[in-house]
């Protein structure tokens, strides 16, 4: 008996999670098409094929729902974020990886990158994997004199700031900045040389596009 109450136990665990997930593919659709605004809570419903009802047990509130989305379209940028922290580069190039691996990302999904735009620009919490990112690689820049030893606060508005103005012209169709020269710009604004900072950024770009053609990586959400 113990063991069937597990198991019955087991299924009703994956199938809540098959349609949370449901749930939430449906949101972003919905979001892509009328804008975070313009979808409603039956839409969503609707799109996942389930009652208001059901979207409630799921989602008391629509910043439920954000917060839910956000996590979602950040989760495998993070992991591989994560792994190119730990590469053996210097972290000027690191740094350059990890911008040019969002970038291709988003050109790659603009549709996705939409999506990830307007979540970046609700009051839902930030994801703060992309921060820890940047604050690692800044500071190990710093150590190694390669970075100005700034507010990293600031530092971080500098680049964030910067590439959700990137993403902002990518979704919207309009003439956008060359990814290598925007990332050198960057990292010549934390302490390189314009030209050794170009040369990084080159470098890692193309490896970012190589990247993304291979894995096909899903598109992020960008920190607020």
């Amino acid at each position: 008996m113990r063991v069937n109450l597990e198991a019955r136990a087991a299924l009703a665990g994956q199938r809540r999670a098959r349609t949370r997930d449901r749930l939430l593919i449906a949101a972003e659709a919905v979001i892509a098409e009328k804008g975070l605004h313009g979808g409603s809570i039956e839409e969503f419903a609707r799109a996942a094929g389930v009652s208001r009802g059901t979207f409630y047990n799921y989602f008391p509130t629509t910043t439920d729902l954000i917060s839910a989305l956000n996590r979602r379209v950040a989760r495998d940028m993070a992991g591989l974020l994560a792994e190119i922290v730990k590469r053996p580069a210097d972290p000027a190039a690191r740094l350059a990886a990890s911008l040019h691996t969002m970038l291709a990302a988003y050109h790659a999904d603009p549709l996705r990158g939409w999506v990830a735009l307007q979540l970046a620009s609700t009051s839902a919490p930030r994801v703060s994997a992309y921060e820890e990112v940047f604050a690692t690689l800044y500071r190990e820049g710093v150590a190694r004199g390669q970075f100005r030893d700034v507010d990293l606060v600031a530092a971080v508005t500098l680049c964030f700031g910067t590439l959700r103005m990137a993403l902002r012209d990518v979704a919207a169709g309009e003439p956008a900045a060359q990814p290598e020269e925007l990332v050198a710009m960057l990292l010549t604004a934390y302490g390189l040389p314009f030209e050794a900072a170009l040369a990084i950024s080159c470098e890692q770009c193309a490896a970012a596009k190589r990247g993304q053609a291979r894995d096909a990586l899903p598109l992020a959400s960008l920190a607020s």
